[in-house]
Order: C-alpha cells, then structure tokens, then sequence
C-alpha cells in the first residue's frame, strides 16, 4: 500500500440551527470552532477530531444519504474526564444512560438537540 490513513478527519452532521448546534457543543462537550465557510459547514472539534455541522435544508434531501450502518459518534476522555463529563451532564440536566462496563472500557450515551447518538468513553 503506497499511503495508510492517520484519523478520522471529520464527521458530517445535518442540524436544525447551526449557531444553535455549535454553542452546544462548545458547552457540553468544549469543543471549539476550527473554521466555518459561507453558509456552512461550520468545523467544530478538538484534539483532531472534528464534527462538520451542515444546516438541514428540511427538504428531507440534505440527510441524504445516511450514514448507513454507523450508529453515533464516540468521544474518547480519561478516566478523571468520564467522572467530570457526568457531573457536567447532569448539571447541564442532560440524560444519559450509563455508565456501562464494556468489560475494557466504561461509555455513558446521550443525545444532542437533533437527536444525534453521542457517546463519551473511557480506557481505565
């Protein structure tokens, strides 16, 4: 193979209000814009990683097509983190079900405002 692949480079998500969208990631999980072009995306992220927030349309065409088997978008902390981004759900009274013990590593789930499947894990 003449080149291997470093990371993922982004995840597209299609919201519903993009300053909305990216106020609220920078809140829950402090992420920060990275660059935004006119209309969008708008490049939220950290640590590399990064989430494209593109404004829905609300044709029913912009989520098209869908990401297929993928499920939701895990963000990786350490083990004092996982304990820290509880307290700061719940007292953003953000509902999340975990943690759960993945036998290996421990993961807590929530939803953002469009309903996109979010997950906070950690490695102990």
């Amino acid at each position: 193979m003449s080149f291997r692949v470093d990371r993922i480079d982004h995840v597209e998500l299609f919201v519903s209000d993009l300053e909305s969208a990216a106020a609220w990631y920078r809140q829950v999980l402090g992420l920060e814009e990275i660059r935004r072009w006119d209309p969008h995306p708008v490049m939220i992220g950290r640590g590399g990683s990064m989430l494209a927030l593109f404004q829905d349309a609300g044709d029913g065409e912009s989520r098209a097509p869908s990401l297929g088997n993928f499920r939701r978008v895990a963000w990786l902390t350490d083990g004092p983190g996982f304990e820290a981004a509880q307290e700061h759900l719940k007292g953003l009274s953000i509902a999340f079900d975990g943690p759960i013990d993945h036998d290996g590593s421990f993961s807590i789930y929530f939803s953002d405002p469009d309903g996109h499947l979010l997950e906070i894990t950690t490695y102990p």
